[in-house]
């Protein structure tokens, strides 16, 4: 039982803070992306305990959302990782921009792909 109390803390430790990290500019998505590979590791092994354990099936349906959250939050922070240099460039464009319409611009640059090759 304590090792199961032991892995939902470091899940749900990882997820969150992976969620507060999330914001960041690159370089420090990487984080992001390493904290929330964690938090899919961790909330696999609790789940697999929380289950074995028969604990309350809530343990398990938040523990399932959980693992949902930091899929979605890995896959979106592992894109932007893999687009580096679109990324980069987009996060240069809104550092810049000062207005609605310069801030629509750098959406419609990320949407372009622009700085990719």
């Amino acid at each position: 039982m304590a090792s199961a109390r032991l892995w939902l803390r470091l899940f749900l430790l990882a997820l969150l803070l992976g969620v507060l990290t999330s914001s960041l500019v690159l370089p420090w998505k990487v984080l992001t992306l390493v904290l929330s590979l964690f938090a899919l590791a961790a909330g696999v092994v609790a789940l697999v305990k929380a289950i074995r354990l028969k604990l309350p099936r809530l343990v398990v349906l938040a523990t399932s959302m959980g693992l949902a959250a930091a899929l979605f939050l890995a896959a979106g922070t592992a894109a932007s990782v893999l687009l580096w240099s679109v990324t980069r460039t987009y996060e240069e464009c809104m550092a810049r921009a000062l207005t609605l319409q310069a801030q629509e611009d750098c959406q419609d640059g990320l949407q372009r792909l622009d700085g990719l090759g």
